[in-house]
């Protein structure tokens, strides 16, 4: 069960690097941010950076570009500068669950876990329909935290979001199940 439960973690934090929207870049230059995205998702991040970067100063008060450029820096193990490029997208937009999210990924990956923990339940409460920030925020409560009663309320939250069930997290669901009733039982004169 054990490495289900990594495969699981190690899904949640690759699923989440995709792609997010900027109302105004994409509406107003959809060509050059389909580009940018492109070259993200077919593993050209050098060339992703320079049109993200180009994003950022063309579209100033956009959090989107600083969202996937946090990512490109990720990717690249820029851990630093990624966190940097959250901070900014959260100046431009302070209530961007997807922000908030990638935020709690990083942090979580630093053993910052208290404040991977406030960053994740921020994504929730600007975004309550905000699967991944329920998935991510599961996976910090159950394997960082040690709180399975938490990881499961937000799995069952993550399952609920989903249109078809996610398999891998209906097994840890069901783990997380049986050790909180074992727990319970232990508890229980």
């Amino acid at each position: 069960m054990l490495s289900l439960l990594v495969s699981i973690a190690l899904t949640a934090c690759s699923t989440l690097p995709g792609g997010s929207s900027s109302k105004s870049a994409v509406s107003e230059n959809p060509a050059a941010y389909e580009e940018a995205l492109a070259l993200m998702e077919s593993g050209h991040l050098e060339e992703a950076e320079k049109a993200l970067l180009r994003l950022t100063k063309r579209y100033r008060r956009s959090a989107g570009p600083w969202i996937n450029l946090s990512i490109v820096y990720t990717r690249t193990q820029r851990y630093n500068q990624a966190e940097a490029a959250l901070n900014r997208a959260l100046e431009l937009d302070p209530r961007s669950a997807v922000a908030f999210n990638h935020l709690g990924i990083l942090l979580r990956r630093d053993g910052r876990f208290a404040e991977a923990d406030q960053a994740y339940a921020k994504a929730i409460r600007f975004d309550p329909d905000y699967g991944l920030a329920f998935l991510n925020y599961g996976v910090l409560a159950d394997l960082y935290l040690q709180q399975p009663e938490r990881a499961l309320a937000y799995f069952r939250r993550y399952q609920e979001l989903q249109v078809d069930e996610d398999q891998q997290v209906r097994r840890w669901i069901i783990e997380l199940e049986r050790r909180v009733a074992t727990k319970t039982a232990q508890v229980s004169p």
